[in-house]
């Protein structure tokens, strides 16, 4: 695992010892990122679910201006922290540690709002529409931005009665990227 462009790229990441975390793939990584490039620069970009800062990270090196990263897991925490300052991103980079819709309500209550949120929970946790709904009714997403949803190929989600629709969707392999704007 290694950042692909940017002012660190070629940089090599740490991963979390054991099967807790699955980093996203170098090339579910690069055609999400490509496909993102014009909205990246001074962006505010948050990680659901950070798991190695791998996504983040590849965020601040492409030119996001801050990037916010949730976690919950103290072996990805490590992890995170150690990635962060190997890219010596830490003064563009916040960890939170805990449950990540507590600290979206954290981050709600500080007036934060997001250009870009990568959401990747656990594929078989059911996460997906409760971090919709949390991220529609603290109001996270700024407007005209863009969520990004890592799932697994063929999962179902039930977004219609939302403020979110998907207009786009991208696979590769067994892993989908749905691009979620609001309405």
């Amino acid at each position: 695992m290694r950042i692909i462009a940017g002012e660190n790229r070629g940089k090599k990441l740490k991963a979390v010892p054991g099967m807790k975390t699955r980093p996203t793939a170098d090339r579910v990584k690069e055609a999400v990122f490509s496909s993102i490039d014009d909205r990246l620069y001074g962006s505010r970009f948050l990680d659901v679910f950070s798991g190695t800062g791998n996504i983040a990270l590849e965020a601040v090196s492409r030119g996001a201006e801050e990037a916010v990263l949730l976690e919950k897991d103290a072996d990805a925490l490590k992890v995170i922290q150690d990635n962060v300052t190997a890219c010596r991103q830490d003064a563009r980079c916040t960890i939170m540690r805990g449950d990540s819709i507590a600290s979206m309500n954290t981050l709600s209550r500080q007036g934060k709002q997001f250009d870009l949120i990568y959401v990747d929970p656990p594929y078989q946790g059911g996460l997906y529409e409760e971090v919709l709904k949390n991220i529609a009714e603290k109001e996270l997403l700024a407007q005209d931005g863009l969520i990004l949803l890592e799932c697994a190929k063929n999962t179902s989600l039930s977004i219609e009665n939302s403020i979110f629709f998907i207009y786009k969707e991208k696979c590769y392999g067994d892993t989908c990227v749905l691009y979620v704007k609001q309405k």
